[in-house]
């Protein structure tokens, strides 16, 4: 059984040299993750597959993947690791609904490419200058650094997505199990929580190729919760988020989390935690 490693930070950056072995045993994730090959060439263990790898490749991982190097010219590995609140925090600053549209490629169909994630040739020195404007920022933290990092980040996952649906249609959608296509809609509801539209049932239904009918018996019988239970839900996850990592008022929390005011955020909120939003914080 591969082991599983965990990040404490939403957002990381590691860079290290390689000169005979990858110096980990295979492995998985609660993270995602972009390797970026700085230098050197081997073997890159990927889920059933082996791909070869050298200079200038990157890679997409995902909680879901497992994976190892065989090194065979010493390597410089530039990694950077993010988690699924990091989503959460940038799409709930973002004005633009393209994060929102844009984050199930991200998260649902990584898997499925076990190469070098670049599709344009264009696109590869963008996303090793992202690499390296990240990793200078997290090193050289400054005032409003925070900041520029969401913005950089926001910038690596819009050209990461463009050459992920390059390789990728709706028709190669499969999942190996009923588990994993229960979790693929529950992110996909994470992620788009606050765009009505894209969380109706029949936009679902679109998605995952399921009649509107059955979703909604689906999501029961193995989230053991319906729809509209698990949206409110994770917005008053959301919600606590908020609270306790922000300055944001009560109105501005109950806005940016899709309730209609104040006082039916105050009284959901209540109702799932006990507590109003103000004693909790």
């Amino acid at each position: 059984m591969s082991q599983r490693f965990y990040s404490a930070k939403n957002l990381d950056v590691l860079e290290f040299e390689a000169a005979n072995e990858w110096g980990y045993p295979r492995h998985k994730h609660n993270f995602f993750e972009l390797t970026y090959i700085l230098k050197g060439s081997g073997q890159h263990l990927l889920n059933d597959s082996t791909i070869e790898y050298k200079k200038g490749d990157l890679f997409f991982l995902t909680p879901k993947d497992e994976h190892e190097f065989i090194v065979n010219e010493p390597t410089t590995f530039g990694i950077i690791k993010f988690t699924e609140q990091l989503f959460l925090e940038k799409a709930n600053l973002s004005s633009s609904t393209h994060w929102r549209k844009n984050l199930d490629t991200v998260i649902f169909y990584s898997n499925n490419i076990p190469k070098s994630i670049i599709a344009y040739e264009g696109d590869r020195t963008q996303l090793f200058w992202l690499y390296e404007l990240i990793k200078n920022e997290i090193e050289n933290t400054l005032v409003y650094s925070r900041d520029v990092l969401l913005d950089l980040f926001g910038a690596l996952l819009v050209v990461v997505s463009r050459n992920l649906k390059s390789s990728l249609t709706k028709s190669e959608k499969s999942y190996k199990s009923e588990k994993e296509k229960i979790d693929s809609i529950l992110t996909y509801v994470r992620q788009n929580l606050l765009d009505k539209e894209l969380i109706k049932i029949k936009s679902i239904a679109e998605n995952f190729y399921m009649s509107p009918n059955y979703v909604s018996v689906f999501i029961k019988k193995h989230a053991g919760i319906s729809i509209q239970q698990y949206v409110l839900k994770t917005k008053i996850e959301m919600a606590k988020r908020l609270l306790k990592q922000t300055n944001l008022n009560i109105s501005q929390i109950a806005d940016k989390t899709g309730f209609s005011d104040s006082s039916h955020f105050n009284k959901i909120f209540k109702k799932y935690t006990g507590n109003n939003p103000s004693v909790f914080r």
